[in-house]
């Protein structure tokens, strides 16, 4: 697989390239890409700007790491794991939450544990990080994620041929956790222009999935785009959606999120995922 950077000035509708560099750039794009939200979350945090739509790479993030930050406020054990962790932003994003939520989480006691396939990744996370309690791999153990708190992104999880094989003992084997899925009747592998394969479960695959497992699931924002199904999930104990929706509802009524209020999802509520309801 090869990649391509341009990098150069743009005047008058002329292009000029100052250099081009060709390999595998993944990383390198990556790289720039989460260490950007880093810093603009750190100069909120600073107080040196205020939150504006275009300043995150993805604002669906907001809504993802709310979830994260409530969940890890309800664990047992303040232990964390992240499939597939990148640069491991979310913890700028639990102390972007700390300012603006009256219940805080408390971040020096979290214990952060992740798996992801890039060296690079993961030598920053081992030396930016070192003033916390952080442990990260290449290789998906079962000592990371024993009764953590869980979490991947639909797409990084997609990008992994052996999904539903390590969703299912990550599930078993955590406290508690959210991801976002895509699914087609039939299993389903797309190429993308980054030269990586998605690799989407079938329907049957993750109904099976929630079947066998001894956790509760529920689920909210479901979309059927085509022949594509999309679910939000969380899973855990009984009731788990009570939790989160009455902490959703109380947030919503919060003065201080107003600039990013909309990117939160605070009035989409979690259901009880019925294997029915999977179609």
């Amino acid at each position: 697989m090869s990649n391509f950077i341009e990098f150069g000035i743009k005047k008058s509708k002329v292009k000029k390239v100052y250099e081009k560099l060709s390999g595998n750039l993944y990383d390198t794009y990556m790289l720039s890409r989460y260490f950007k939200d880093i810093y603009n979350l750190q100069k909120i945090i600073n107080k040196k700007i205020s939150f504006k739509d275009k300043l995150l790479h993805d604002n669906k993030d907001l809504k993802f790491n709310l979830i994260n930050f409530i969940l890890v406020q309800k664990s047992k054990k303040n232990k964390f794991y992240e499939f597939g962790f990148t640069l491991y932003e979310k913890i700028f994003y639990f102390k972007f939450f700390n300012k603006f939520f009256v219940k805080k989480l408390n971040i020096d006691k979290i214990k952060f544990f992740g798996t992801d396939i890039s060296d690079q990744f993961i030598f920053f996370c081992q030396n930016f990080y070192k003033e916390l309690n952080i442990q990260v791999s290449k290789k998906v153990r079962k000592n990371l994620f024993k009764d953590a708190i869980f979490f991947s992104k639909g797409v990084t999880l997609l990008y992994e041929k052996k999904n539903m094989i390590y969703l299912k003992k990550i599930i078993k084997n955590c406290e508690s956790g959210s991801f976002d899925i895509s699914l087609f009747l039939q299993k389903k592998i797309r190429l993308l222009e980054t030269g990586y394969k998605l690799h989407y479960p079938s329907i049957k695959e993750f109904k099976s999935l929630i079947n066998r497992s001894d956790k509760f699931f529920y689920y909210r924002n479901k979309k059927k785009i085509g022949e594509k199904l999309y679910l939000e999930v969380i899973f855990g104990k009984k009731d788990i959606d009570k939790e989160i929706n009455d902490n959703l509802l109380e947030i919503s009524k919060n003065k201080k999120i107003k600039n990013f209020r909309k990117h939160l999802s605070l009035n989409k509520k979690f259901y009880k995922l019925e294997l029915a309801s999977i179609k």
